[in-house]
């Protein structure tokens, strides 16, 4: 009888690893959604800019875009999002504030798994880069 060994296991885990911020990004946004059976995913800057998504390309830069508005704000129907506003989580990282929006039913796990991954690889990208 075969036994598993733990070191595959870890192996394979790292394999989906990148040295590049935004695969790292996409990525962790791509298992997120996978796993949480969200429609999109968008991480923005502060300007509403998408820096990285995970879905429809269209969806995510609506995500982003809208990101920067207030809950309450007239363009978003313009926009076409009608009712409630997708949520958003603001996060401050090495003094750089990125957003979370998502599509689909996210709750405060979800979100706490991505604010930890996205500050996980963001940090270690401006301490790699200060090197």
């Amino acid at each position: 009888m075969r036994t598993m060994s733990h070191r595959s296991l870890e192996t394979e885990r790292r394999q989906g690893r990148s040295t590049d911020t935004l695969v790292s990004l996409c990525r962790l946004l791509d298992a997120a959604r996978q796993n949480s059976g969200l429609s999109a995913l968008a991480i923005a800057d502060t300007s509403g800019c998408l820096v990285a998504g995970s879905g429809a390309a269209r969806v995510c830069e609506e995500l982003a875009a809208i990101s920067t508005l207030p809950a309450n704000d007239p363009r978003l129907e313009e926009l076409g999002f009608r009712g409630q506003r997708p949520p958003v989580r603001q996060l401050l990282i090495d003094g750089f504030e990125v957003s979370i929006s998502a599509l689909g039913d996210a709750d405060d796990a979800d979100y706490a798994r991505l604010s930890d991954g996205c500050r996980r690889i963001l940090t270690e990208t401006s301490h790699a880069a200060a090197r």
